[in-house]
């Protein structure tokens, strides 16, 4: 019967999977974390030589459960190897381990074993009772708790910014990989770097989640176990050193200025899907400070949308991204769409919403609503799902495009202030005055560049329409 198999996960390790000698059955595969097959086959050798070493199933170091769940351990071979001052550490490790009581001068007749002990086993010393075990996820489930977690009540009571939406992907994170890896029954002593490490290379390498993702699964563990040892919960912080990943982001794309002329010269399939187009690309709005507009936010006689809000289906109504809140001008014409919009909703009123849902009219659209408006409206002008994906267009990609156009045109400072890209620090910067100035330079500014991306468009039109008529009077020369 063979001992054990070889095999490759997706990424090119080899993995060992052993054969229990009693059964035939095949147990949990472990991973060798080389590619290299002879040294894979080495490493399963050796393992099954001296046993696999003792750990997770998931780690360098792992658990030899695989050849020795159904084999009592053979102490018997162990105390004949033991020295006397072996023996001594022994007993001592064990006594502090599980708070055995050993009696001082331990007499050298330790007959059933023919083992003779002559000098005296030291007591362990007094010490004051230990820190209460913390088990690992247990904790991190009640520190991401967004309604009941002590920390993060303290850390809005400062003023500082986290969602509930945020705290669920945390939790899903703790849920589908730390979890699944660690068990219920692990305690935060129990862990250190080496382990860590070996956890977070393992998503890397053998769950194949992308840097970004384990950059994400890091900050679980690192901050929660920062607040622990910096309120003096545990003695020293197991994630202090834990290495990050290469984030391997696809950068975002954005649409072409000749692709936007499409765009905006579309017959959209409904007024809400351009309407929010438009916010994207005349103002860089995000999709949810779409969804969060309000009637009150609507200046009509300004020609000024007020960005005071973003919304989401978790949080609802909340502040912008890093509370940036912000003017921005708007075309007069567009500004009365988003008002005749409004007042569709039969509930109307100061306080509604502009893109209100049919469904829930006090409610407004999710933010992912748009995008199924504008991948519609891409395919419309030419634009597959093949080559939209390829590129990486969403509707984030319209936000892009505003800063890009506007750092083409205009300063940097102009830029942020436009996009709410503001630092507090660049917030403080800024005078009333000096804000009232930015705003009416911002607006200059979009007024010049849409009118010369729109004229543009039309003069294109008109040398269409010359190429043609040139063509036609060549084709009536060459008739007669």
């Amino acid at each position: 019967m063979r001992q054990f198999y070889l095999s490759k996960n997706n990424c090119g390790y080899y993995k060992v999977i052993f054969i229990d000698p009693v059964t035939g059955e095949k147990q949990t595969g472990k991973s060798t974390h080389t590619k290299d097959k002879f040294e894979a086959t080495m490493i399963a050798t050796s393992w099954l030589q001296n046993g696999v070493p003792a750990a997770r199933g998931n780690s360098r170091n792992f658990s030899n459960n695989a050849l020795t769940t159904t084999t009592p351990l053979k102490l018997q071979s162990i105390v004949d190897r033991l020295t006397q001052n072996d023996a001594q550490t022994l007993l001592n490790m064990i006594t502090l381990k599980f708070g055995f009581n050993v009696v001082p001068n331990v007499a050298a007749t330790a007959i059933q074993n023919n083992v003779q002990i002559t000098n005296t086993i030291t007591p362990p010393a007094e010490t004051k009772p230990g820190k209460p075990r913390i088990k690992l996820i247990e904790y991190l489930k009640g520190f991401w708790d967004y309604d009941n977690s002590e920390f993060i009540k303290r850390y809005l009571a400062h003023g500082n910014n986290m969602t509930k939406k945020h705290t669920q992907n945390i939790e899903s994170l703790i849920k589908n990989y730390w979890q699944p890896y660690f068990g219920d029954e692990t305690y935060i002593d129990e862990l250190d770097k080496p382990t860590l490490d070996d956890f977070f290379f393992y998503l890397y390498s053998e769950r194949q989640l992308k840097g970004g993702t384990v950059n994400k699964a890091i900050n679980v563990g690192s901050r929660a176990m920062s607040y622990l040892f910096e309120n003096g919960k545990i003695e020293k912080n197991p994630m202090f050193g834990v290495e990050r990943f290469t984030p391997q982001q696809l950068e975002k794309g954005i649409p072409t200025e000749t692709e936007v002329k499409a765009l905006l010269d579309l017959n959209w399939n409904n007024d809400v899907y351009k309407l929010a187009f438009k916010l994207g690309i005349f103002c860089g709005l995000r999709a949810g400070e779409i969804s969060g507009l309000r009637v009150c936010d609507l200046d009509v006689d300004a020609d000024i949308i007020h960005i005071r809000h973003s919304w989401s289906e978790v949080d609802g109504l909340k502040c912008p991204k890093n509370s940036d809140v912000r003017d921005l001008p708007i075309d007069h014409t567009t500004l009365l769409k988003l008002v005749s919009l409004a007042k569709e909703n039969p509930n109307y009123s100061d306080m509604s919403f502009v893109f209100f849902s049919n469904v829930k009219t006090e409610q407004p659209y999710w933010p992912s609503y748009y995008s199924d408006g504008l991948y519609d409206a891409l395919e419309m002008i030419g634009i597959s799902e093949e080559q939209r994906k390829e590129r990486n267009i969403v509707f984030h990609s319209l936000r892009h495009f505003c800063a890009t156009i506007l750092s083409q045109r205009t300063d940097l400072k102009t830029v942020q202030a436009f996009m709410g890209y503001r630092t507090e620090e660049m917030s403080k910067h800024y005078s009333d005055h000096e804000t009232q100035e930015k705003l009416m330079n911002m607006k200059n500014i979009m007024q010049v560049t849409w009118k010369e991306i729109m004229s543009a468009k039309k003069k294109l039109t008109l040398l269409h329409i010359f190429i043609i008529l040139r063509i036609c009077f060549r084709q009536s020369l060459q008739s007669v």
